[in-house]
């Protein structure tokens, strides 16, 4: 894609953009695993997270250790403390070693979820298969009393051995006799502490009660684990409510850090978005304009103004806003994808196939929109290029429209211009607007998928509400993180092909180039001399010369007059001199040297070139008759302004020199402009100066006082006029006529009436019979040489 080649100078600012999204994805990502934990831990656990609490009665731990092997009871040991003074032992240990799913916290679930049976009362009978006794255990001690004949072969120790277990099954059987006939942890105790229940048989019995339920075991046991820690914090005089409290603000406070660690990367992602498209679309700007700049006509032409300015500035603005997006969108949505998809994998819920079926939809989705909307993407801009060059031609022919009452006429075919870009850009818009509600219907699908079989794994125990409700998020932010490239995928074509739009005016080619090798005149060559070599010209792409075979030689002080017919091509062969076009034969020299040899600075430095449309930039009259730069001094200027006949109506302004001039010279008139022009080519003191019909808007009196300043003042420079009107160049050094871009004619204004019949014509059309100074006889005999 052209819009990655973009950022090959801004690799430092993608790699901190990177760097932020993934900071802010992690951030926003951990808040539905917080989120979880809260409904989970906070609400449905009273705030207890695990099941190794805080703090425990050394005399209940004692119970719990009852349940374990002596290797788990040494593991417990270890990291709870002493008892104190009130028989408190507190947890020494790290939170990863007493997180749920631990291996400190897998020891003590399931003695908890047991003795906290124990404290609530069990059946004897159930008690049973874990002790090996049953609920008549004191009956079956004393009919297991030996007759007088055995108790007289036992030792002293056996009697008293035996003594001892009857005592303690009386009192158990008392113990749960009080307890309503059922066993609870005082009399399993006192079971344990008489040597009536083995220990070992305690271990046996819980972990078969794990094995008994199954895949449930896990979540059941958590619960009750928890419920037993409740009761043993109650029991020590800590109000629940304290502790779910407390767990809260924990919770709520790293949730506030973690939305602000992402509002302050989110926004610094913006930042460094939003600096490196305006940074792109600065030096694509600079570069385009420059590039622009030197065009010459051919390539101009070959772009049209309008599109040149599209190009230039709506292409531009695109690209500009897909580098933003791309950074702030494109490349948060695969991170936001993949690190919401590590996380769901994590936490495996069996419920990861609802995210194939979102990742098919949303795939499903955005192909129908792509197919449908993509071929009127790539002919929006031309519809673009189109409504500007209308617009443009609008305005510049205000006047004539308006003259010839065509109003109507071009409304119409701006109106149709427009209709075709408002009529792409409804379908485009209205198909693309049905993707937010495509979009939503695929997600609230998913939500109710997820929600339907995630409520059955709560009721089977697999899972919890918190889970469900964080798998939802996870899954929501992985379909919009497809969505936002949907989103930007929208963007991404168009201005794709505003990008090949402005590449194409980067690398087009230009015809007009410095030479390899530049030259310059010898300090001994003649100054302001041109000369024309057998030129020909033909423009790009036409089948024939439109000039041939011109030669001629003018010299600094001397007037060179061009004219012609309309179409004749006089303005095309001065447009050769400042090379606006390269000469396709022949060649053209100034001061002995080829025009092709010179740099165009060097070559444009000492030419001054007025052309037919003396157009004038926004600013004052100093700053366009200085527009060569700072080698035009004041007296400079007003020396031209006076030679151009500029300075009577220069003074007459409020402001003179300073006057402000509109954009185009449009507040002055088409003689005030042509004279402005003049002076600005005349201040720069060139050795050529070409004046290309740019006294057409003149008055007879002006052109006359003018000229004969030019002859007055201007007698180090060459001046080459193409002219319509005779009286302009009529007192010429030497006149070239044009006829069909062949040189027709070469003479002086007296030897062209006599010798050339197209000049005649043209003289004939101006001057009167007294004016021509010919007789009918002289007249006749020209133009019949000329039909011979």
């Amino acid at each position: 894609m052209r819009i990655l080649k973009l950022f090959k100078k801004h690799i430092l600012a993608l790699f901190a953009a990177i760097v932020l999204i993934v900071i802010s994805c992690n951030a926003d990502l951990a808040l539905p695993t917080y989120m979880s934990d809260i409904v989970d831990v906070g609400v449905q656990q009273g705030g207890i997270a695990s099941p190794v609490p805080d703090t425990i009665r050394a005399e209940s731990l004692d119970d719990l250790e009852l349940f374990m092997s002596a290797k788990d009871a040494k593991a417990v040991e270890a990291v709870f403390s002493k008892a104190d003074k009130n028989g408190i032992r507190t947890y020494e240990g790290t939170e990863d070693e007493r997180a749920d799913g631990s291996k400190l916290a897998d020891i003590m679930s399931l003695p908890e979820t047991v003795v906290l049976s124990l404290n609530q009362g069990i059946d004897a009978d159930s008690m049973g298969d874990m002790t090996g006794t049953s609920n008549e255990s004191g009956n079956s001690a004393a009919q297991a009393m030996p007759t007088p004949e055995q108790m007289a072969t036992m030792t002293p120790e056996q009697l008293a051995e035996m003594q001892r277990k009857a005592a303690a099954a009386q009192n158990m059987q008392k113990q749960i006799d009080a307890d309503g006939g059922k066993i609870t942890m005082k009399s399993l105790r006192l079971g344990v502490e008489g040597g009536l229940v083995d220990q070992s048989k305690l271990v046996e019995g819980a972990n078969e009660m794990a094995d008994k339920m199954g895949s449930m075991s896990g979540s059941i046991v958590t619960q009750r684990a928890v419920s037993y820690v409740q009761d043993e914090y109650k029991a020590q005089g800590i109000d629940p409510a304290d502790v779910q409290n407390a767990y809260l603000g924990r919770m709520a406070t790293t949730m506030f850090g973690l939305c602000l660690v992402s509002l302050v990367a989110t926004i610094l992602t913006g930042a460094v978005a939003s600096r490196t498209a305006c940074s792109i679309a600065r030096d694509l700007r600079r570069e385009t304009f420059n590039k622009v700049m030197h065009f010459s006509p051919a390539e101009v032409g070959k772009f049209s103004q309008a599109s040149l300015i599209t190009r230039c500035t709506n292409d531009i603005q695109q690209i500009q806003m897909a580098a933003t997006l791309f950074i702030r969108m494109c490349l948060m949505a695969p991170v936001m994808g993949i690190v919401a998809v590590m996380r769901v994998l994590a936490n495996h819920t069996g419920l990861e196939w609802t995210i194939a079926v979102a990742i098919i939809a949303v795939s499903a989705v955005v192909g129908v929109l792509m197919g449908l909307t993509m071929p009127k993407f790539k002919k929006m801009q031309s519809y673009v290029d189109r409504v500007n060059l209308t617009a443009r031609e609008l305005l510049d022919g205000l006047m004539p429209i308006r003259s010839f009452n065509r109003e109507e006429h071009e409304l119409e075919r701006f109106d149709k211009a427009s209709l075709d870009l408002m009529t792409t850009q409804l379908y485009t818009n209205r198909a693309m607007s049905f993707m937010m509600p495509l979009m939503m219907l695929v997600m609230n699908c998913i939500t109710v998928l997820i929600v339907w079989f995630g409520a059955q794994g709560v009721s089977d125990g697999v899972m919890q509400v918190g889970n469900m409700m964080a798998f939802i998020s996870y899954t929501m932010q992985i379909v919009m993180a497809f969505m936002i490239l949907t989103m930007v995928s929208v963007i991404l074509p168009r201005a794709e092909v505003a990008a090949e739009r402005v590449e194409e005016v980067i690398t087009c080619p230009t015809s007009i180039n410095d030479p390899a090798s530049p030259k310059l005149p010898a300090a001994s060559a003649p100054r302001g001399e041109l000369t024309f070599r057998d030129v020909s010209f033909q423009y790009p792409d036409a089948r024939a010369d439109v000039i041939s075979g011109v030669n001629f030689t003018t010299h600094a002080g001397q007037m060179l007059g061009i004219i012609g017919s309309t179409g004749s091509g006089k303005s095309t062969l001065v447009q050769l001199i400042p090379r606006l076009y390269d000469v396709t034969g022949g060649s053209i020299s100034l001061d002995g040297i080829d025009v092709r040899d010179m740099t165009l600075s060097e070559l444009r430095r000492r030419i001054g070139y007025i052309p037919q449309q003396g157009r004038l930039f926004s600013g004052t009259v100093e700053s366009n008759l200085k527009f060569a730069g700072d080698m035009v001094s004041d007296e400079d200027m007003r020396q031209a302004a006076r030679i151009a006949q500029a300075e009577d109506f220069i003074a007459e302004r409020e402001d003179g020199y300073d006057s402000p001039i509109s954009q185009g010279g449009s507040n002055v008139s088409g003689g005030q402009r042509q004279r402005l022009a003049i002076a600005r080519a005349l201040a720069k003191k060139p050795e050529v100066v070409v004046f290309d019909d740019s006294f057409s808007a003149l008055d007879y009196k002006t052109d006359a006082r003018l000229r004969e300043e030019l002859a007055k003042n201007v007698t180090d420079a060459a001046l080459v006029v193409v002219a319509q009107r005779i009286a302009t160049i009529m007192h010429a050094d030497q006149i070239i006529v044009l006829d069909d871009g062949h040189v027709v004619g070469t003479g002086t204004h007296e030897e062209l009436l006599r010798s050339c019949p197209a000049y005649l014509e043209i003289a004939q059309s101006q001057l009167s019979a007294e004016e021509l100074g010919l007789t009918q006889e002289e007249i006749a005999a020209v133009t019949e040489g000329g039909e011979r």
